[in-house]
């Protein structure tokens, strides 16, 4: 008995003196069991076809990393990031932590650098078909996939897949005895709306039929010199260039409204969530309606302005810029316009010729001027600093006649007066 008590009492000391002598025993003991232990991992599946890929497919890409980095760039700025892929709103533990630990934030991503513009020049996007016409006057991107349509004045619209290297025709056909001025896509880009200033139609291009339908305007609107398509797709806008401006219901074609204005409608622009219309007349008055109501609800005088030309809003819905036959580019907030005649945040005085395009990027970083009037004359003002980039263009553009941008900035297109759609890669933004 005494014998049992006492192998016990020494096997107690033995697992104390283990657990809790500040010793090396302890580490000693368990080394071997992480020894033992055989962890084997393995991927869940593999695929053959990756075995075959090699970094020589591609030229002057040397290693399997680069390839895979390459590819990775490839697919996010044709398609984007899965929206599998997208990450959620994060836990509020994770962003303690994550203050707590400074050396584990990830860096916000520096905005657009002021000074330089990276831009790569892509192949010219209509070099397959260059019919569309000596001046090329609409290019727009589709808003879901990389394609883009290219118009022009000899009624030729032509589609284009566009890869950065490789552009490719998708289709093309010709609106007879019409010229094209304006071409929108619809939000989800199974229809594009197109529109000439000399004809008293329009056309609905379905993109997955690919069947044309001419529509009749109101009997009351004689020519579309202006034309706009809502952005959420529901509303049409146009005019005469007269003092009056028609609303269209998009879908059923026709008229609900005319709302009366001061003197002849120069520009019209719809707000970022198709709540507003901004109207730009002849004198330099801007009128704001409430499309719910049809009732004007803002009006000012653009200052310094002698004669409007166009007008733009930012995809934000914050900006809104304007310009004159003189040259003269003013960029107003919005929300400050509360006095007849308030004063812009900043004048824009880089061109001395007519201004016939703006436009803001997707994240309002970039502003583009344009005056079809002499060659090159096209700038892309950097915002908020609104300094000019200057190593754009450094090739001979001719007389720009409209630029664009791709939903994400990732790409931006020019045409110009001699049958060419440039397209450039803005290598700051990473998806199409």
């Amino acid at each position: 008995m005494k014998r049992k008590i006492s192998s016990l009492d020494e096997e107690e000391k033995r697992v104390s003196s283990l657990l809790f002598n500040k010793s090396k025993k302890f580490t000693e003991n368990i080394t071997p069991l992480e020894n033992d232990i055989d962890i084997d991992l393995k991927p869940a599946w593999v695929d053959e076809d990756d075995q075959q890929l090699t970094a020589a497919i591609i030229p002057k890409v040397k290693s399997d990393g680069l390839y895979t980095q390459k590819l990775k760039l490839k697919y996010e700025t044709l398609i984007g990031t899965p929206g599998w892929a997208k990450i959620t709103k994060k836990d509020d533990n994770t962003d303690k932590l994550m203050r707590a630990v400074g050396h584990l934030q990830k860096t916000k991503s520096s905005g657009l650098n002021k000074n330089n513009l990276v831009v790569k020049k892509c192949p010219r996007i209509n070099y397959e078909t260059g019919n569309e016409g000596p001046i090329i006057s609409n290019i727009e991107f589709h808003p879901k996939i990389s394609v883009v349509l290219v118009g022009g004045k000899s009624g030729v619209v032509s589609l284009f897949s566009i890869g950065g290297d490789v552009n490719t025709k998708l289709h093309s056909f010709k609106l007879n005895s019409m010229e094209v001025d304006v071409a929108q896509f619809n939000p989800d880009g199974s229809e594009v709306y197109i529109s000439s200033k000399t004809c008293h139609n329009y056309c609905v291009y379905n993109l997955a039929k690919a069947d044309v339908k001419m529509v009749q305007l109101p009997k009351a609107i004689k020519r579309a010199k202006t034309f706009k398509l809502s952005p959420n797709g529901k509303l049409l806008a146009t005019s005469d260039k007269f003092d009056e401006v028609f609303i269209i219901s998009a879908q059923s074609k026709e008229l609900l409204r005319v709302l009366k204005l001061n003197s002849y409608v120069r520009s019209l622009a719809f707000s970022h969530n198709s709540d507003q219309l901004y109207c730009y007349c002849a004198q330099g008055e801007v009128t704001v309606w409430d499309l719910s109501m049809y009732r004007s609800v803002k009006k000012f005088i653009d200052n310094g302005c002698v004669t409007a030309t166009c007008m733009a809003l930012s995809s934000c819905g914050q900006l809104i810029a304007t310009g004159s036959g003189e040259g003269i580019v003013n960029v107003y907030e919005t929300q400050n316009i509360t006095t007849r005649e308030p004063q812009p945040l900043k004048t824009i005085s880089n061109l001395t010729t007519r201004i016939t395009n703006l436009r803001f990027n997707s994240s309002t970083e970039i502003l583009s001027v344009t005056s079809s009037y002499i060659p090159n004359a096209v700038k892309l003002v950097h915002i908020p600093s609104y300094e000019v980039f200057n190593n754009f263009p450094k090739q001979n553009c001719n007389q720009v006649e409209t630029v664009n941008f791709s939903p994400h900035s990732g790409y931006m297109a020019l045409g110009n007066n001699k049958s060419c759609a440039y397209l450039y890669r803005l290598k700051h933004y990473k998806n199409y």
